[in-house]
């Protein structure tokens, strides 16, 4: 499943992304031209699962090399019209660039070989660029009580009170911080930094606070 991104800008500067949401990572590919900043011990999360031994370079930093490239000297304030084009639909929107990146960037460390990002995946096969605060916590809550409804109608213990969810936010917390310090190695970009920057408090308010922000989507279920 391929989904696309096109960034235009008011310059006449355009800049095109295709992500394939089932791509496969080879381990054994030759890694000896790739940048510093993306080897695996550079600022390595402290939660990584990945060895040393046998990895060599942090996958979602591979996949997010060319696009945090191609952002680096713009600000993060600059206007753009981004359209999104996935199998069903397109989506459009005059967005800040920092808006369009983190949905861009969302996208693909989401799909990444990452052990961490890799627990987003459901999100990203029903991607919804551009999502606001609300959309972003029903979504989350909704695939995980999917997720839950799953396991238990198979046997299982299914966690209803969302802790894992908290515990996934959290795990992802430290992704983000890490990954934020890891970048800022390598580029100076406002576009890029704030991209990362607001995933990490997404997943900071998640682990936080996610029931107190759950209770207020009660208005989308009941009046008055």
């Amino acid at each position: 499943m391929m989904i696309h991104y096109n960034f235009d800008f008011e310059n006449g500067q355009q800049l095109k992304f295709q992500v394939d949401l089932d791509r496969q990572y080879d381990f054994k590919q030759d890694l000896s031209m790739a940048p510093d900043w993306t080897k695996l011990e550079n600022n390595k999360c402290q939660n990584c699962p990945l060895k040393s031994q046998q990895y060599s370079h942090c996958p979602a930093a591979l996949d997010l090399d060319k696009v945090m490239a191609d952002f680096q000297k713009i600000p993060a304030s600059t206007k753009v019209y981004v359209k999104v084009t996935t199998t069903e639909r397109e989506y459009a929107k005059r967005v800040t660039l920092e808006e369009g990146v983190r949905a861009l960037m969302g996208l693909i460390m989401a799909t990444s070989a990452c052990p961490i990002f890799s627990t987003l995946k459901p999100n990203a096969r029903h991607h919804l660029p551009f999502a606001s605060k609300e959309e972003f916590i029903l979504r989350s809550a909704s695939l995980y009580l999917m997720h839950q409804y799953l396991i238990a109608r198979d046997g299982g213990e299914a966690d209803w009170e969302l802790k894992g969810l908290i515990k996934t936010n959290e795990q992802l917390q430290l992704v983000n911080h890490a990954f934020w310090q890891r970048t800022m190695t390598a580029f100076q970009s406002d576009a890029n930094s704030k991209a990362l920057l607001s995933f990490f408090t997404l997943s900071s308010n998640m682990s936080a606070s996610l029931q107190s922000q759950l209770s207020k989507m009660k208005s989308v279920f009941y009046s008055g």
